[in-house]
């Protein structure tokens, strides 16, 4: 697994990613940027609620709305602490406690160079770290930094992370490449019995927009309905070997298009699973 943080930084790796980060002095000048592989990095300095549980908005292009809450007080209660991040666009809005992110991955870190815990234990995933504050440490520096690292509008975060940033959907979907999951089942008696198939259209978001409902017969085309302008037909053919076609408004392919990244499976213990990609 990837960490968020690492990708987060290495924008040659993963384009996908941006850092973002937020910091204190003193327990106050709360500053907030965000960088990624575009070569600019936006700074938000300007702050107007600088109380515990004050939620402070921003709006990045690259990241999309965001907010940074700080939840608590340092342990003299003099200064801000504990940074809250929420971006409308990722897992709706989620709270991400930074201070405890950044906690977790120290002490993985920490335990993996004393040999607590296997090799490559670090490696994640991981989403928030503490920035640079020099030779002190988090609690007892007069600065206080945390980066995380987040996805751009409508991308997803490093691989087996679960973090997509959803862009927003006024068509009703994300328009640019949709995806389609198919689950073809074999005949039950070859000589009478038609193909049965259960489908499935994803937009660019990565999001359920329709489906067959359940597993139906392929002995006709079968028109899968969704949020997008035109109906996907699915066909199959006569036999094993055949490819599955698909056809959407003036595109024609079928299973073994790799110009429409078509990977699909052979069956086992009566079905096969597939993807296909189309423009959208």
């Amino acid at each position: 697994m990837a960490s968020l943080i690492k990708v987060s930084r290495d924008f040659g790796s993963d384009g996908d990613m941006c850092a973002t980060a937020m910091e204190t002095m003193d327990g106050g000048n709360c500053k907030v940027s965000v960088e990624c592989n575009d070569g600019i990095k936006n700074e938000y300095n300007d702050w107007n609620v600088y109380y515990v549980g004050g939620r402070q908005y921003f709006t990045d292009d690259r990241i999309g709305p965001f907010s940074v809450t700080f939840s608590q007080k340092d342990g003299g209660g003099e200064g801000l602490t504990n940074p809250i991040l929420q971006l409308e666009y990722v897992n709706s809005d989620l709270e991400f406690d930074v201070a405890s992110l950044a906690h977790y991955y120290q002490d993985d870190k920490l335990d993996c160079e004393k040999g607590i815990t296997p090799l490559n234990c670090a490696n994640g995933p991981f989403i928030c770290e503490y920035g640079d504050m020099g030779n002190s440490y988090i609690w007892d520096s007069r600065s206080k930094k945390w980066i995380c690292g987040m996805p751009k509008i409508g991308l997803g975060g490093a691989e087996d992370t679960g973090l997509d940033s959803n862009a927003p959907t006024p068509l009703g979907y994300a328009p640019g490449t949709c995806w389609v999951h198919v689950t073809q089942y074999q005949k039950p008696d070859p000589s009478v019995d038609s193909y049965s198939l259960e489908v499935t259209i994803y937009d660019a978001n990565e999001n359920a927009i329709g489906s067959t409902g359940g597993i139906v017969s392929s002995a006709e085309p079968v028109s899968v309905y969704s949020a997008l302008p035109w109906v996907l037909v699915v066909s199959t053919g006569g036999v094993d070997d055949d490819p599955v076609a698909f056809a959407y408004s003036d595109q024609l392919w079928d299973s073994n298009n790799q110009e429409h990244q078509s990977n699909f499976g052979a069956y086992d213990s009566g079905n096969r699973d597939g993807d296909t990609a189309f423009a959208c």
